[in-house]
């Protein structure tokens, strides 16, 4: 580990300490929790006389979550509670963090949440060799891993689907501006600075700091400090306007996750659980949807190998798909919504679906997506109000692909560890491995 590195990891511990000292002795004074239930379902946590009651939608008490926030304090982190989706337990949807009840927390004591965080389907929290802090107004995105003897990661950072950061490695800081890892990145002990961007499928090696305003190019592998300091080196650009309005639109929602789910788990503690409805309710994505199989609305709270979760329309039936679907599986229609899937082939484990607000996603028929692959929905020619990613029949999706806001034709293959951007592909495209595919030119190679 270089000095560099760990007199800012250090520092950052040191800035973060006395809230995780407050929420430690907040956890030893606190009452004795009710003996957890050990069915498929976790009951409802029953709430003390002296907490406010949570308001219901269209209640005449829409300030219920604004009263909430005022009243509560988020200069401390709180400890996470295995099989506790609200964090604190007992905090209204204005001022609770929510882990959705899919997260694997190993070594929940020394996994630290600040508030109004929002943790998604399939993340994985590794304390066991060492602390993980999350802070405030901060999200996770489906199936990413956090792990290693040391991760801190301040306030509204944005960790993107898949994204991998092994510790000691620090992102963002306490009070900072936003920072962003891209999808299926992997920061390996690293410290990235507030108003950092690392693009999808980069890679960050030990030692390394991403300072400030910097933005890493998409599947670059940044080795040296100078590959990180020295535009010209052409693995790096500066933060761009664009950059900063973009992590403050992911924030905005994100963090209306954290105050959705926590409502729609007070309502309905099952709906937050396998197959279920959305949130709804926010100025993204209105209605809360049930999916649908085979042109069957249905909920299974049942089941913990795949979320599946709002306006997601299926053309198999729900017993169809379980042959079809691997672990781990994430298809979310909670911020984009009305996703159509056509009859599938196969999804391999850690498969994410997820969409922009305001845009669709359309699947076809026969495709078949590998481990670890993302497909994100997006404007991919700024049109309003809505866009659809579109991705054709008898399409391969191969391991560890990243397919975000483009259109795929019938027939094409997208190579391992492939970026495909704002493209739209022709039937028949094979996508090579590793490729960088921008606006349908290949400009580069995923360098790891």
């Amino acid at each position: 580990m270089r000095p560099l590195l760990r007199h800012a990891a250090v520092f950052a511990l040191l800035s973060v300490a006395p809230r995780i000292l407050a929420a430690q002795h907040h956890e030893e004074k606190a009452p004795p929790k009710q003996k957890e239930s050990h069915g498929s379902v976790a009951a409802e946590p029953a709430k003390p006389a002296h907490a406010a009651p949570v308001a219901a939608k269209g209640d005449g008490h829409g300030d219920a979550h604004a009263a909430a926030a005022a009243s509560s304090s988020c200069n401390s982190l709180h400890a996470v509670t295995r099989g506790i989706p609200v964090v604190p337990e007992t905090a209204g949807p204005g001022f609770a963090s929510f882990i959705d009840p899919t997260a694997r927390v190993e070594s929940p004591e020394r996994v630290m949440i600040g508030c109004r965080s929002y943790i998604a389907p399939f993340v994985s929290l590794d304390g066991s060799q060492g602390p993980i802090a999350i802070g405030d107004e901060t999200d996770l995105q489906d199936n990413v891993v956090i792990s290693g003897k040391l991760v801190m990661l301040g306030d509204r950072v944005i960790v993107a689907h898949g994204a991998t950061i092994v510790g000691p490695a620090t992102v963002g800081a306490s009070k900072g501006k936003p920072a962003f890892i891209g999808f299926n990145a992997y920061i390996d002990g690293a410290m990235i600075e507030p108003d950092a961007f690392i693009g999808h499928l980069a890679r960050i090696a030990p030692g390394i700091v991403i300072h400030a305003g910097t933005k890493v190019l998409p599947g670059k592998f940044i080795k040296t400090q100078d590959e990180a300091d020295r535009p010209e080196l052409g693995k790096v650009v500066k933060v761009t306007d664009a950059d900063r309005e973009f992590m403050a639109g992911v924030l905005h929602v994100n963090t209306s996750f954290a105050a959705g789910y926590t409502d729609l788990f007070h309502a309905s503690p099952n709906q937050v659980r396998g197959v279920g409805r959305d949130p709804g309710h926010s100025d993204f994505n209105h209605d809360a949807d049930l999916p649908t199989f085979g042109g069957k609305s249905e909920s299974h709270p049942e089941n913990d190998r795949f979320r599946i979760i709002g306006a997601v329309t299926l053309d198999d039936s729900y017993d169809a798909l379980l042959s079809k679907i691997g672990r781990n599986v994430a298809i979310r229609a909670d911020e984009g919504e009305h996703f159509h899937f056509g009859v599938l082939t196969r999804l391999q484990d850690r498969v994410t679906f997820h969409a922009l607000e305001h845009t669709d996603l359309e699947v076809g028929s026969r495709d078949e997506f590998g481990f670890h692959v993302v497909v994100h929905g997006g404007p991919d020619d700024g049109a309003e109000p809505h866009e659809v990613t579109k991705v054709g029949d008898d399409v391969t999706v191969k391991d560890w692909a990243v397919v975000f806001r483009s259109k795929v034709g019938n027939g094409v293959v997208i190579g391992v560890r492939a970026y495909v951007d704002g493209c739209h592909l022709t039937a028949g495209t094979v996508v090579p491995d590793r490729a960088i595919m921008i606006k349908d030119k290949i400009i580069g190679y995923v360098e790891w």
